[in-house]
């Protein structure tokens, strides 16, 4: 992630960063008192409030929750599970909302062919998990903000009925979840040589994602909580299924142009600007790109990960490749458990892409 130098100006006075050392050692004694598994390449993950994190992610968790102010009414949160659409969603937001601006298919410093689709939406936990508060009044509006963050741990200024801000939820089956998640942590490095020693392995990960115990998980969990809060208000929480994203680009581009606040215009639809920021968003697009090719990111929570490893397949079913039938079945009597009576449920056969279609990112 690239770190907005303004939202760490370092204009506190001294005794307001000490205080904020004093906060950042505190919540690292608070987190080494939780319940604690080693299971995912000896990465350390935290039990808090029902959910598991990666120990330096929480510490970004607890910051946010505590020191995030009032979201402005032009905020727009960006959440995902891991591993379930995050770097897709990402670009199609920008891109939809800075087409005016000269941001949508001209290059630029600020477009989406010059910038990795993960710094269009800084990951939040990222951004708080260091000693210091980031001051994000300082990021030009209007912001869109990234998090994988489960909905009852959302800030409760974020969360209370009268909040400006508007949520959009990315949503994945299960088990394509998994299996992008294993691949994903398989290629992160550490600074610890204690961890990350060797890849997990798939029969490993599946049983730990059965238990709940994954990156944000239990999956299930998470995806029930912005479903719920999208059924009520549905004017303030957008949930979206990356596989009828990916059956209906357009429709969903155009439903989230909505939400958004920037319809397209008549004009934009005959000249085809939908198909355009499509096309701009798709896998071949953007991987082929050297911002989105080289690098790393991380290094700022204990850990390095490619800039390429955002990029992978991105296919709906691509479990089949990866699962037994056996661990699919097993994942699938979990799901089905977990949503029944929910109104929420997840296709088991993938829908058919269009035959012009390629693969979205991960």
């Amino acid at each position: 992630m690239l770190f907005n130098p303004r939202c760490f100006d370092g204009s506190k006075t001294e005794g307001e960063r000490d205080g904020e050392l004093g906060a950042h050692q505190q919540r690292q004694e608070e987190i080494s008192k939780l319940p604690v598994e080693m299971g995912w390449r000896n990465f350390p993950f935290r039990l808090y409030h029902g959910f598991w994190f990666h120990e330096p992610h929480l510490n970004g968790v607890i910051s946010l929750r505590r020191n995030f102010c009032r979201p402005a009414p032009s905020d727009l949160f960006l959440v995902t599970f891991p591993k379930s659409g995050t770097t897709w969603l990402k670009a199609l937001a920008f891109a939809i909302a800075n087409r005016s601006s000269g941001h949508h298919i001209n290059s630029g410093h600020r477009s989406i062919l010059s910038r990795h689709p993960q710094d269009c939406s800084p990951y939040l936990e990222g951004f708080y998990a260091g000693p210091h508060v980031p001051n994000l009044d300082a990021m030009p509006s209007p912001r869109q903000l990234g998090t994988h963050m489960p909905y009852s741990l959302l800030p409760e200024s974020l969360r209370d009925e009268g909040s400006p801000g508007r949520i959009i939820y990315l949503c994945r089956e299960p088990k394509d979840t998994l299996v992008s998640t294993v691949h994903f942590i398989n290629t992160m490095g550490s600074e610890q040589s204690s961890i990350a020693a060797g890849p997990i392995s798939m029969d490993q990960a599946a049983e730990l994602f059965c238990k709940g115990l994954s990156p944000y998980g239990p999956v299930w969990e998470h995806q029930l909580e912005y479903w719920r809060e999208s059924q009520r208000r549905p004017d303030k929480l957008l949930f979206l299924k990356y596989e009828d994203l990916m059956a209906e680009p357009a429709a969903n581009v155009r439903k989230l142009a909505n939400f958004i606040g920037r319809p397209f215009s008549p004009e934009e639809e005959s000249c085809g600007m939908v198909a355009e920021i499509v096309e701009l968003c798709c896998f071949e697009k953007l991987s082929g790109l050297e911002v989105n090719k080289a690098g790393v990111r991380g290094k700022e929570i204990g850990v390095t990960v490619n800039n390429s490893s955002f990029f992978r397949k991105g296919k709906v079913g691509d479990w089949r490749e990866h699962l037994s039938p056996e661990m699919a079945e097993k994942v699938d009597v979990i799901t089905r458990d977990k949503l029944r009576g929910t109104g929420l449920s997840h296709s088991p056969e993938p829908p058919a892409p269009h035959a012009d279609q390629g693969g979205e990112m991960p």
